[in-house]
């Protein structure tokens, strides 16, 4: 059949042969039939070869393969592609993945011999590809015979006529085509289906191990146009096919590597018939880009304050920080020059519109200036100024609690007014507090200040006073332990984060945000709540308000503080009972303004109208006055007391923590190698430097860290001059 099917669709010759082999066919049938001696196996045979001959005559007239197996993907009117393996078509392979530009090129023929030639070879090349012709011109080639036999027999002359016109036409297309003139040429229309069906087929088939002789078209269908959304390749599976994990995974790589585009499959295997289908992915949508600016607006509740701008999902939306949770407290982390100081403005600004008195702890002097001399906003920038602050907010916390208990004085519950303490630089401020303690105040132990931060966190919320805190990471040792620090419910990253600090703040399983850093104050934001899809915190990117310069405007326009805030003194509920019991529970009195260790007053005692409700006095006398001992809370006191009875501020030197000396060149080992000799060193007698601790991490000066250097070489000394002199 296959040299049938080569002449040109059998015409003529072709469909003699045809005619022949069939009848021989039937001949030999039913010859053989006759041997066996059964009767019902020759009428059986005689069925079999009309069958065949009814078949091959339809093949015959509807343009088909004669031999039964296609030879190409030609249909009724399109043409069919050649073969992944088609020789004739194929590129040169030293052309393969070369720029067009450096492809050889033929050149155009010159010449009339070579006109001439080229037009008879391409004529050699169409008839050779016939088996990728159309079906609906094999099929009026292989019927043509009949039309010209009839003209030549009925109109000689007409018939010879066109037939010659049609050789004429033929060879002058030939001569004009891509292979002569070039005067014309058809560029190959190549679907998807034509260009990846192919390579797909012969991949998948082997995997399922069907025989080559299964038609492609049966078991594999392949879209001619694989960008079109609704776009599907369907793949049938034998039943007899196991496949496994082994199996799918081999299909699923074949369409990913031979298939463009993304896919998601589809497997059943349940039903009638087995299959699996790939629909093209979803395009992802385009994400949101946050605006590098976002202006302020107030949101009009006190427990709702208005950050900036958030991603959720494929949507801005309004980034919101609600401080009515049992999680009341927030923050801000990232490094120096981040924008973090920056978006402290917010807070700030938000509670003294709705008439919350503020409190500033800035040791940088400076990071908030813009809210400096404001009604209602008092900033602290010394180290006594601010642990004296933070000892008065956390005395005005518990104070507001017991004045609204049920049986306490309505006098007092009508003073309380909701609070913000805001800390600019967390760690620096406590470093500096315990460089404070041990070498201004020569105290003993841990000082109390991290306890008074948990202290607060844990119970403000139930008196309206709220903490804000900058940070440079939101470290446990920072808030005296995982307890308190999970009361900073909204936790909010600003610039570049390394893989630690952004652990520590959302949790080691959540992933990491690739926001860019080169937009001022852009970071990440989270509010506790679980990410929609994974168990894990929801982090989303963020763009804060930016308020920096209207900042002094609209602290302005605030309604004015109570003079007894902006003149310095402490909350007027603080009572002498109340001031008596939280000295002795937090030992806060000392650091309260005008106290032992306290800054100076701003104002002298000063007394509260209102039925006849008696104000602290700031001052440490009047205190004792109150029935509060002098020098309580005197661990401090009876340590030695303070340089120049504990008011002027000294030179404190600078401390240390191990990692940071090593760093610095004060130590030659590293941390672990110097815990280590430390505790050699108290074996041998040398005593461990005192230092102070924040309960987790120990600091020490240089000093001392060169006095115990120094003691420890010299007992390295005397140990190998007296083992010398053993030997």
């Amino acid at each position: 059949m296959d040299v049938i099917d080569f002449l040109t669709g059998g015409a003529g010759v072709g469909g003699v042969l045809l005619v022949v082999l069939l009848l021989l066919m039937i001949a030999v049938h039913g010859g053989g039939g006759g041997k066996s001696g059964g009767g019902g196996d020759v009428n059986a045979r005689i069925e079999a070869g009309a069958a065949a001959l009814a078949a091959g005559v339809a093949r015959y007239v509807g343009g088909r393969d004669l031999a039964g197996v296609p030879r190409s993907e030609a249909t009724w009117w399109r043409a069919g592609a050649p073969g992944p393996d088609d020789r004739r078509t194929e590129t040169p392979v030293t052309a393969l993945g070369a720029p067009a530009a450096d492809r050889p090129v033929e050149k155009a023929r010159r010449g009339p011999l070579r006109v001439v030639g080229g037009g008879l070879a391409g004529l050699g090349r169409c008839l050779r590809v016939w088996h990728r012709w159309p079906r609906a011109a094999r099929s009026a080639v292989r019927l043509a015979p009949l039309p010209v036999a009839w003209g030549l027999w009925r109109a000689p002359d007409a018939a010879a006529v066109v037939l010659v016109v049609l050789a004429v036409l033929a060879v002058a297309a030939a001569l004009s085509g891509p292979s002569g003139l070039r005067w014309w040429t058809v560029t190959p229309v190549w679907s998807d289906g034509q260009v990846y069906g192919p390579g797909i087929w012969e991949a998948v088939r082997q995997v399922l191990r069907l025989e080559e002789t299964e038609r492609r078209a049966r078991w594999l269908a392949v879209p001619d146009d694989m960008a079109d959304g609704s776009a599907r390749i369907v793949l049938r599976l034998p039943v007899r096919w196991v496949g496994g994990p082994e199996g799918v995974a081999a299909i699923e790589r074949i369409i990913d590597a031979r298939a463009p585009g993304e896919w998601d499959a589809k497997w059943v295997r349940t039903d009638r018939e087995h299959y699996v289908q790939w629909t093209r992915k979803p395009a992802p949508k385009k994400r949101p880009v946050l605006p590098d600016f976002v202006p302020w607006k107030p949101s009009g509740d006190p427990y709702t304050l208005y950050f900036g701008k958030a991603i959720e999902g494929d949507e801005i939306v309004d980034a919101v920080i609600r401080t009515e949770t049992a999680t009341p407290h927030w923050g801000v982390a990232g490094d120096t020059g981040s924008g973090k100081s920056t978006a402290l403005y917010l807070p700030v600004v938000h509670c003294r519109q709705n008439g919350e008195l503020i409190d500033i702890l800035d040791t940088k002097r400076n990071s908030l200036s813009q809210a400096e001399g404001a009604s209602g906003v008092r900033i602290h920038k010394t180290v006594r100024e601010c642990i004296g602050a933070f000892g008065e907010f956390l005395a005005s916390m518990m104070a507001a609690e017991a004045a609204m208990e049920k049986n306490a004085d309505p006098a007092l519950k009508s003073q309380l007014i909701s609070r913000t303490l805001v800390i600019d630089e967390l760690p620096t401020l406590f470093k500096l507090a315990y460089c404070w303690w041990r070498y201004g105040l020569r105290g003993k132990g841990a000082p109390p200040f991290a306890d008074w931060l948990g202290i607060i966190l844990l119970q403000g919320r139930s008196s309206n006073h709220r903490v804000v805190i900058g940070t440079q990471q939101f470290a446990n040792s920072f808030f005296g332990g995982t307890m308190e620090r999970a009361q900073i419910g909204t936790r909010i990253n600003v610039g570049q984060t390394d893989r630690v600090s952004w652990g520590v703040a959302f949790g080691q399983s959540t992933p990491m945000l690739g926001y860019t850093t080169d937009v001022k104050g852009r970071g990440a934001f989270s509010d506790k709540q679980k990410a929609p899809d994974g168990d894990y915190l929801w982090v989303r990117e963020v763009q804060p308000c930016y308020i920096t310069p209207v900042v002094p405007e609209l602290l302005a326009a605030c309604p004015p503080a109570p003079g007894w805030f902006d003149d310095g003194a402490i909350a007027p509920w603080i009572t002498p009972e109340i001031l008596a019991e939280v000295d002795v529970t937090a030992a806060v009195v000392p650091f309260l303004p005008g106290g032992q260790f306290g800054p100076e007053p701003r104002v002298p005692a000063m007394r509260t109208g209102g039925a006849g409700v008696e104000g602290c006095s700031p001052s440490s006398e009047p205190i004792a006055a109150g029935g509060v001992a002098a020098g309580v809370a005197g661990g401090v006191a009876a340590a030695g007391g303070p340089r120049d009875g504990g008011r002027a501020d000294v030179d404190l030197p600078e401390i240390y923590s191990l990692a940071e000396a090593h760093a610095a060149g004060i130590l030659p080992w590293k941390p672990v190698t110097m815990r280590s000799y430390l505790k050699r060193g108290e074996e041998r007698g040398i005593a461990r430097p005192e230092g102070v601790t924040d309960g987790q991490t120990s600091y020490y000066s240089e000093a001392e860290l060169t006095a115990w250097l120094t003691s420890w070489k010299a007992w390295q000394a005397k140990d190998r001059a007296t083992s010398k002199s053993a030997k």
